[in-house]
C-alpha cells in the first residue's frame, strides 16, 4: 500500500535537509581554512597572505662547506604544520561524514614548467635577438598557458618586465612567488598559480649554487580551494651546461633539492619539483632513485635506472601518491616563437 503524498514529501524534505546540512558544514570547513590561511599572493606578498619564513641564504663559499641536508634543513626549518581539516563543534552524527567529504575528495589539475627565455637574451645584441621582444613573447606565453588549462606554472629565466607583462596578460588571475619579494635574483625562478584554484599556505626558498654565485629556488605549499587539500611545489633552474663547465654546481644543487624533497615528504602531502634541470639522465636517476619520485613522462627506477625517451632538460617530478596523465612535451610553432625550450605539461590527479 503506497504512503500518502504528505508522508513522501516529508521524507524528501528531511533527506534534503540532511544533505543540505552536510554541504553547509563542508562549506564552513573549507571557508574557515581559506580565511585562516589568507589570500593568494602577488609579485610581492599580499596583505593576509602567508609571510615567507626568514630565508636562509648561505653564500657560495658557505654552500661548499655545508652538506645538502644541512642547507635544506636550515631553509625549511619553520615551514609550519600542514593544516588539519578542523570541523565546527556540534556537528554531531554528521561529523565523520563531513570529515570524509573534506579530506578524501580526489581532484585534478594541470601542471606546467616553462623556460620563458629571458628578455635580456632577445634584446638587440642579445644571444637570441632573432626572437620577438620579451613583452610580446610573454603575452604569447600567457595565451599558451591558458590553452593548456594550467593552474600551476613553474617559470625559468623570467625577467622583471616579463613578470609585469604576465600579470597584465592574465588579468591578475595568477599570483606569483617570489616575484620581486626576494630581490632580483628571485624573479627568474618564479612560480605562478591560479588564485581562484589555489591559496598559498607557506612560501619559502632554498639556496643553491648557480653560475659562480647562488640562487634562491622557490617553494610554495598550496591549498586546493575546492577540497582544502595541500601540495608542495618546488620550482628550480640549475646552472647551464656551458663552455665554463658547471657540473659540480649542478650536482650540489640537485643534492640540496633532493634533500629538500625528502624533508618535505615527511609532512605527508604530495611534493612536486619541476623546472630547468639542465640535465637529462642524471636528473632522472637522481630524483627517482634518491628522492623516490616519478617523472611525469614515465621511465622507471626498479632495479636499475631506466629514463624515459625522449628527454629534455626540463622535467616534472612528483611523489608516488599522485597520478600523472596526458603528458605533453610541446615544441610546436607556438612554442618555438616564444622560447628555445620545450614546454612540459601534465595532468595531475591526487586520489
Amino acid at each position: 500500500m503506497s504512503r500518502p503524498p504528505e508522508e513522501q514529501g516529508s521524507e524528501r524534505r528531511a533527506a534534503l535537509a540532511t544533505v543540505g546540512a552536510v554541504v553547509a558544514i563542508v562549506l564552513v570547513v573549507v571557508g574557515a581554512n581559506l580565511l585562516t590561511r589568507g589570500a593568494g599572493g602577488g609579485a610581492d606578498p599580499a596583505p593576509g597572505a602567508p609571510a615567507a619564513a626568514e630565508p636562509s641564504t648561505p653564500t657560495a663559499a658557505e654552500l661548499e662547506t655545508m652538506s645538502p641536508q644541512e642547507v635544506a634543513d636550515a631553509a625549511l626549518l619553520d615551514r609550519g604544520e600542514v593544516a588539519p581539516q578542523a570541523l565546527p563543534s556540534g556537528a554531531g552524527r554528521l561529523r565523520n561524514r563531513v570529515q570524509d567529504l573534506v579530506t578524501a575528495q580526489p581532484y585534478s589539475f594541470t601542471l606546467t614548467t616553462f623556460n620563458i627565455l629571458g628578455s635580456q637574451h632577445t634584446a638587440p645584441g642579445g644571444a637570441a635577438a632573432e626572437y620577438a621582444p620579451g613583452r610580446v613573447r610573454t603575452e604569447w606565453a600567457a595565451a599558451l598557458v591558458a590553452s593548456y588549462g594550467s593552474s600551476i606554472v613553474g617559470l625559468q629565466e623570467l625577467q622583471a618586465d616579463q613578470l609585469a607583462a604576465l600579470g597584465r596578460a592574465t588579468d591578475g588571475r595568477f599570483a606569483f612567488w617570489p616575484g620581486t619579494a626576494l630581490g632580483g635574483t628571485g624573479v627568474p625562478q618564479s612560480l605562478m598559480w591560479d588564485s581562484s584554484v589555489w591559496t598559498p599556505t607557506y612560501q619559502d626558498s632554498i639556496t643553491v649554487p648557480f653560475m659562480g654565485g647562488t640562487r634562491p629556488q622557490p617553494i610554495v605549499r598550496l591549498q586546493h580551494v575546492a577540497t582544502g587539500r595541500e601540495v608542495y611545489v618546488l620550482n628550480i633552474h640549475n646552472s647551464p651546461k656551458d663552455a665554463q663547465g658547471r657540473e659540480d654546481e649542478r650536482d650540489k644543487a640537485e643534492q640540496i633539492e633532493v634533500a629538500a624533497v625528502n624533508t618535505l615528504r615527511k609532512d605527508g602531502i604530495p611534493v612536486f619539483i619541476l623546472g630547468d634541470f639542465n640535465e637529462h639522465e642524471d636528473a632522472f636517476c637522481r630524483f627517482t632513485g634518491q628522492a623516490g619520485m616519478q617523472a611525469a613522462n614515465g621511465g622507471s627506477h626498479s632495479g636499475a635506472c631506466r629514463p624515459p625517451r625522449p628527454m629534455r632538460v626540463d622535467w616534472i617530478f612528483g611523489t608516488p601518491d599522485v597520478q600523472f596523465s596526458g603528458f605533453r612535451m610541446d615544441t610546436g610553432p607556438a612554442v618555438r616563437r616564444i622560447t628555445d625550450h620545450a614546454v612540459i605539461t601534465t595532468q595531475v590527479t591526487v586520489p
